[in-house]
Order: structure tokens, then C-alpha cells, then sequence
């Protein structure tokens, strides 16, 4: 893989410093849990370099503008924002690092709501897409990698256990699992610098993918499953910048490819929030 590319698909795993987590709203986490818990990766953490939140640990590239927060303050909850960049299913159980807390650590029998976000990194989308689909001539989905699906399907088993840990720690949540929006279609785009549309399509039908197995899961584990394709469908990385949900390889909004903007996690929050109204 090129360097560059790998840089920038990176930064958010990067940190010089972490500062200990402070509680969303002021008010501390009890052993009795959080009310409304948010676990993941960063695709629920960042918004980038935008609205960078200086109180959570600077490795989980944490934005003060992630959809948990919003989902937070649009439905008046009070919030323990867990989400961390480069995080993976083992994550939920472990720290990732000084001042990272297992992130599953937060929930209690008090918790009423847990939003969840992660897998992608468990399945190395960001190998795969970088290393194989920008990197390689030719690109990707003319000689697909069938690794790619296997590494897919592989995360179901883990995630089944992590649900069910989450049901076990928190008896009275209830779980709202969101999957990947939109990142590309059949086309391509100057932004994605030479991506080819044939590969465009083949990097989507691998988020879709991942969507089938992490919404198979939640429905055998007792969680609700968010889809959020249809949301996004006009917004992915070669729609307006101002509108896009997800910066592209060019990524003047966040300085993170295949991240969330600010409009991305403004449109994920709306999804999910009102996916928790519907259950009230």
C-alpha cells in the first residue's frame, strides 16, 4: 500500500497523549450504568479534525459532534459516548490504550439505551480498500479477493458474543445496532483520485455485506438493526461536499477518508433517533 494512503487511512488511530474521559453533561458514570451508553468505532466517534472533543482521550479522535451526541440531545438523554476510533469487537472488552477504559465498562443495570457501531475494522475494510482496490493497478473488482468476504463473514461469532454480553450487563437496554450508510454507488468521482466505477461499486457491496451479517446478528440476539443506506443514498463520497456523509479520498471536510462529516453523522443521528422514538 502507499504510504500516503496508508497515512492518512490512519490518523485516527494516531494520538500523542490520552486525557481521561469526562462524563457527558457532567454527570459521572455510576456503577449502576448510564442511562444511554454509545459503543463503536470511529465511524459513531469522529467527525476528524472537525470538532475535535478535548475532554476524551486524544486516540479516540472523539468529535463533539458524533451522532451519539446528537441522538443525546435531540431525545434529552443523559450520555456515557464510549466510541473510539480504530476500535474493534475486542475493544468492547479490553482497553485500547492509557486512559481508555474497556468500553463496555460503562454499562449497568440502570442503562435503558445502547447504540452500537462496530465491525468494520475487525473485517480490515481499510486494508482491503486501500491496499486493494487504490493501491494495485487495475483495481479491485476485477480480480476480487475472496479473502475479503471471509473476513466479513468471520466477525459474525464475536459479535453474537458481544450482544449477548451487552444483554448480560444490561438487562433493561435496549439495543440499537446501526450499520455502514452509503460510501459509494456505480459511479466514481475526481475526489476518489482514479477510483474506477466498476470498483466504487464493488468497495459498496462490501459495506453491504457487512450490514447483512451485523443486521443477522442483532436480529438473532435480541437487538434492532438501523439501516442506513437508504438514508444516505444520495450522500456518499462523490456527492456535493456539502452534503456528503463520508469524505472521500480528497478529504478537505475531516482530513479522513472514508469518515464521517459532520452532515454524515448529523444524518446517522436522525436515523437513529428516531429508531429509539419509535420504540418509546
Amino acid at each position: 500500500m502507499n504510504n500516503w494512503l496508508r497515512a492518512i487511512a490512519t490518523t485516527s488511530m494516531i494520538a500523542t497523549a490520552a486525557i481521561t474521559p469526562a462524563a457527558v453533561h457532567g454527570q459521572p458514570t455510576s456503577e449502576a450504568g448510564a442511562r444511554y451508553v454509545a459503543l463503536g468505532d470511529s465511524g459513531a466517534a469522529t467527525t476528524g479534525a472537525v470538532n475535535l472533543d478535548l475532554t476524551a482521550p486524544l486516540r479516540c479522535v472523539r468529535s463533539t459532534t458524533n451522532a451519539p451526541k446528537l441522538v443525546a440531545q435531540r431525545l434529552g438523554l443523559s450520555l456515557d459516548d464510549r466510541t473510539c476510533s480504530a476500535a474493534k469487537i475486542p475493544d468492547l472488552y479490553r482497553s485500547q490504550g492509557a486512559g481508555v477504559a474497556p468500553q463496555l465498562d460503562a454499562l449497568g443495570p440502570a442503562t435503558e439505551i445502547v447504540t452500537l457501531h462496530i465491525g468494520a475494522n475487525d473485517a480490515d475494510m481499510t486494508e482491503y480498500i486501500l491496499g486493494h482496490c487504490h493501491a494495485k493497478p487495475g483495481g479491485c473488482a476485477a480480480v476480487a479477493d475472496p479473502r475479503w468476504d471471509s473476513d466479513i463473514d468471520a466477525i459474525a461469532p464475536a459479535y453474537a458474543v458481544a450482544l449477548d454480553e451487552i444483554a448480560r450487563r444490561a438487562p433493561k437496554a435496549t439495543v440499537f445496532v446501526d450499520g455502514w450508510p452509503t460510501y459509494l454507488t456505480d459511479t466514481s468521482c475526481p475526489a476518489m483520485l482514479g477510483l474506477l466505477p466498476a470498483d466504487a461499486a464493488y468497495i459498496q457491496s462490501k459495506f453491504e455485506r457487512l450490514n447483512s451479517v451485523v443486521a443477522r446478528e442483532a436480529e438473532n440476539h435480541g437487538a434492532v438493526y438501523i439501516d442506513t443506506v437508504a438514508a444516505s443514498k444520495d450522500f456518499g463520497m462523490c456527492a456535493d461536499p456539502a452534503t456528503r456523509w463520508f469524505d472521500p479520498l480528497v478529504a478537505d471536510r475531516t482530513l479522513l477518508p472514508y469518515h464521517p462529516t459532520l452532515a454524515g453523522q448529523r444524518g446517522v443521528a436522525d436515523v437513529i433517533a428516531s429508531a429509539i422514538e419509535a420504540t418509546r
